[in-house]
């Protein structure tokens, strides 16, 4: 079988190149040699090895790169794999929730939960940075949270305005959005995402 060389170039920001890069160094099929170039727009792969080998490296990139592509030109969406995001930040996050916050951030966001995607304007930067945000406090708020609701406002609440878990929790409580239970537990006195917009449209006083 034949050894070829050949160089794929992918446009992409220096964030998603660098974010790219490392999805490949994990999951690229082995080859007898791949190098990669980070570029000012874009990344410069080249590979050597079994013509059959660099086919399956191609098609891995193509599947990779396609969920961070536009969906459509005319709204400006780009999709994003769940699952792709999670291999990228190293850690799994609530999909919901994530796309509650980008709305929040002014973005348009949806979780198309049939394919496991996010649909979002906002730029992968932007989407990455922010689930692994929601990612890390939604363990830490586990202590303090008693449901699954309670857990996303208080992620979305310290997320969205930078403020520290316990200062949330005591402006919620003193203004009714939380109740609080026993073992310093909390728990939401109304729907979660209600209680965030009243949250957000007070603190932002």
């Amino acid at each position: 079988m034949p050894l070829v060389k050949r160089r794929f170039y992918v446009p992409c920001s220096e964030t998603e190149c660098l974010k790219l890069y490392e999805l490949l160094k994990e999951k690229a099929p082995s080859v007898n040699y791949m190098s990669m170039e980070v570029m000012d727009k874009g990344l410069l792969i080249e590979v050597y090895g079994y013509e059959t080998d660099v086919k399956d490296l191609w098609f891995e990139l193509k599947k990779i790169t396609a969920p961070l592509k536009e969906i459509t030109r005319k709204t400006g969406m780009r999709k994003y794999s769940v699952s792709i995001l999670a291999k990228m930040i190293h850690r799994s996050f609530p999909p919901r929730l994530l796309v509650e916050v980008l709305r929040r951030m002014n973005y348009r966001a949806e979780y198309v939960e049939e394919e496991d995607i996010i649909a979002s304007n906002a730029p992968l930067e932007v989407v990455a940075s922010t689930a692994e945000r929601v990612a890390d406090l939604n363990k830490e708020v586990g202590k303090s949270a008693a449901s699954t609701s309670t857990r996303y406002f208080m992620v979305a609440a310290c997320t969205l305005t930078n403020l520290p878990l316990n200062e949330v929790i005591k402006y919620s409580f003193e203004h009714g959005l939380l109740r609080a239970l026993q073992e310093n537990k909390y728990v939401l006195a109304m729907d979660w995402r209600t209680a965030l917009d009243l949250f957000l449209k007070n603190v932002k006083r």
